[in-house]
């Protein structure tokens, strides 16, 4: 029996529009079907999600469908790592899709290689499929060496969404990774330092294989004052957590954390401190972060291209808790 060369990662909830259409992406990818598995898991959907999988697995015997109760997109990715085959993983999420044929020559190489990570870029596409934004990692990396975790950070930056990547599963399992539960927004940029840190040889290909679709009825977009307030808490939460794995890589290896490591944290911060103020919970927001030693926090900069004077003056406010409880009040008042 050949081995299973990529694992595909598809979490379902309540997407019955857009699964078919990933699925069909995914098993025309050039790839012979005994060296990739799909593992399509369903997070307790309400819809018609389970049965169109269901259906599309009896003609597809590479899709193998999982099931459990609503836990969450991580407890739905790591569920499928832990019984995944395949050499390399890719997480796609089940409203997105990629454009034919394109993961072939990713696999082939990130096999050649003998890669621990390979980084592409994606597509950001709208409901009608117009494509709104290109993503290319030919933007910004300045080199196409396989290098270590640290220098492609160093030298790149880092950038925080997991679909973006193929992962040894190896290289997962070694170093304990995995998503974590607790968190409903981050859990990328908390898991993807712990990835790229400890990693030998990572690669990067400039193509945008990965299209994501914009949803206006995505959990990202919700207005809910009490979900807005528990996406705060977890964007701190994964601040914090970025914070662990920086401090536990130096501390091992001696060698300091790339900026843009500490620059993605920061970045969680601020903009948990903007949502705070729009969202009139900033004394409950500050009291957090101070509970898990993350504030007062250093101002985002150039690690991650916010370099203006005006990230300066507000992150100067954002040090003043009185003060940007007072703004927040004042901008509640007018948006009423």
């Amino acid at each position: 029996m050949n081995e299973v060369l990529l694992t595909y990662v598809v979490p379902v909830f309540n997407t019955e529009q857009y699964v078919l259409k990933c699925l069909e992406s995914l098993v025309n990818q050039g790839i012979d079907n005994d060296y990739y598995e799909v593992l399509v898991v369903d997070d307790g959907s309400t819809d018609g999600s389970r049965l169109l999988v269901e259906r599309f697995s009896e003609t597809h015997p590479q899709v193998r469908l999982l099931t459990q109760e609503n836990k969450g997109v991580s407890a739905a990715r790591n569920f499928a790592l832990d019984n995944a085959r395949g050499r390399y993983v890719q997480f796609v999420d089940s409203d997105d899709y990629i454009e034919e044929n394109a993961m072939s020559p990713l696999l082939r190489r990130a096999v050649d290689e003998d890669l621990d990570v390979l980084m592409f870029g994606f597509k950001w596409i709208d409901g009608n499929g117009n494509v709104l934004k290109h993503s290319y990692p030919k933007d910004y990396l300045t080199t196409t060496s396989v290098m270590t975790g640290v220098d492609f950070l160093n030298e790149n930056g880092l950038m925080q969404y997991v679909c973006w990547y193929i992962v040894k599963r190896e290289h997962l399992d070694k170093h304990a990774l995995r998503f974590n539960t607790t968190l409903i927004a981050c859990e990328d940029g908390a898991l993807i330092p712990g990835i790229l840190l400890p990693a030998d040889r990572v690669g990067y290909s400039a193509v945008a294989p990965y299209c994501y679709v914009s949803r206006d009825d995505s959990a990202t977009r919700s207005v809910d004052a009490s979900h807005t307030r528990r996406r705060i808490i977890s964007q701190i939460d994964a601040a914090a957590m970025i914070s662990s794995t920086a401090e536990g890589f130096e501390a091992s290896s001696g060698t300091k954390a790339p900026a843009s490591v500490w620059g993605l944290r920061n970045l969680y911060l601020f903009f948990s401190m903007t949502a705070a103020l729009t969202s009139g919970c900033v004394k409950e927001t500050v009291e957090h972060m101070r509970q898990l030693g993350q504030y007062p926090f250093p101002c985002i900069g150039p690690e991650i291209n916010y370099m203006e004077s005006k990230w300066r003056y507000i992150h100067r406010l954002m040090m003043h808790p009185r003060l940007w409880q007072a703004l927040s009040k004042l901008y509640l008042m007018i948006k009423k």
